[in-house]
């Protein structure tokens, strides 16, 4: 048990350094070396987490083809392996990720007074004043989606789906994504958001499919308020209440799909 929780966390400590060395740099060049004060720190954190993000990505993608090697050679992967994802089932899984993202942040706002909301939404403001949308998007919405799935889908999952049941590994991987959060309020979305995109990423077996439900919960949840603003201003109620309907529709029939395609091939491993 030691060794399967070294093996399994160790790409969760690679992150770590990483984030406190990129941080200690940023503090040092954008307040110390220049006397400037915390605010000029705050204005790059997105981007310094960001690089922390890409640079820990490079060796845990190699881990993973590591580890890919390996159950092809131990003959648990099933050979005719779908390893593509269409351009159509990419938008899908955008939309599953709108919905999980939309209706996760509903569910959690529901006990957000027991959360501590306050220090999470303060750092939040610090660090996305000043921000333009599209540096959000790229950084919030695209760069960290993927570096977190690699870390945390990629190896963390896997490798604890390697030695247990899905369902558990994909718990003990949403509670470690979910405190490696550090926040509660943002823990426990973290922990349930993570859970889900394992199951998903399980019952799709392609690597992919859980970096685009990252990614579409992320940029959904960046721009849900002012679409539904601008919507609420410009075609009413029913347009706003017809796009969550499609929401709910589309994101539990793509789920659903998944999960039946999954008992079709007789729930074998593609990845």
């Amino acid at each position: 048990m030691p060794v399967l929780a070294w093996k399994c966390l160790y790409p969760v400590g690679i992150h770590f350094v990483l984030s406190q060395l990129v941080s200690y740099l940023g503090l040092y060049f954008l307040v110390q070396r220049t006397g400037a004060d915390m605010s000029a720190y705050y204005q790059h954190v997105l981007m310094l987490t960001g690089l922390t993000g890409i640079l820990a990505a490079v060796p845990c993608i190699l881990l993973y083809r590591g580890d890919f090697s390996r159950r092809k050679e131990t003959g648990i992967l099933y050979p005719a392996a779908d390893r593509h994802l269409p351009v159509p089932e990419i938008l899908g899984f955008l939309v599953i990720g709108a919905f999980l993202g939309q209706y996760g942040n509903i569910l959690v706002g529901l006990f957000q007074q027991y959360l501590n909301p306050e220090a999470y939404q303060e750092t939040q403001s610090l660090i996305s004043e000043g921000k333009s949308i599209w540096s959000l998007i790229f950084w919030m919405g695209i760069a960290a989606p993927f570096a977190e799935e690699v870390i945390f889908r990629w190896l963390v999952f896997l490798r604890m789906r390697d030695n247990m049941r899905v369902i558990t590994a994909a718990l003990f991987s949403g509670l470690t994504f979910g405190i490696y959060h550090m926040n509660l309020l943002q823990g426990v979305y973290a922990t349930i958001m993570g859970l889900l995109f394992a199951l998903i990423l399980e019952w799709r077996g392609n690597l992919f499919a859980s970096v685009f439900l990252h990614m579409g919960a992320n940029i959904w949840s960046l721009l849900v308020s002012d679409v539904m603003l601008y919507m609420l201003d410009h075609t009413g109620a029913t347009s706003v209440i017809a796009l969550n309907l499609f929401l709910v529709f589309a994101g539990t029939y793509g789920i659903w799909r998944c999960y039946k395609n999954y008992q079709k091939r007789g729930c074998t491993r593609l990845i």
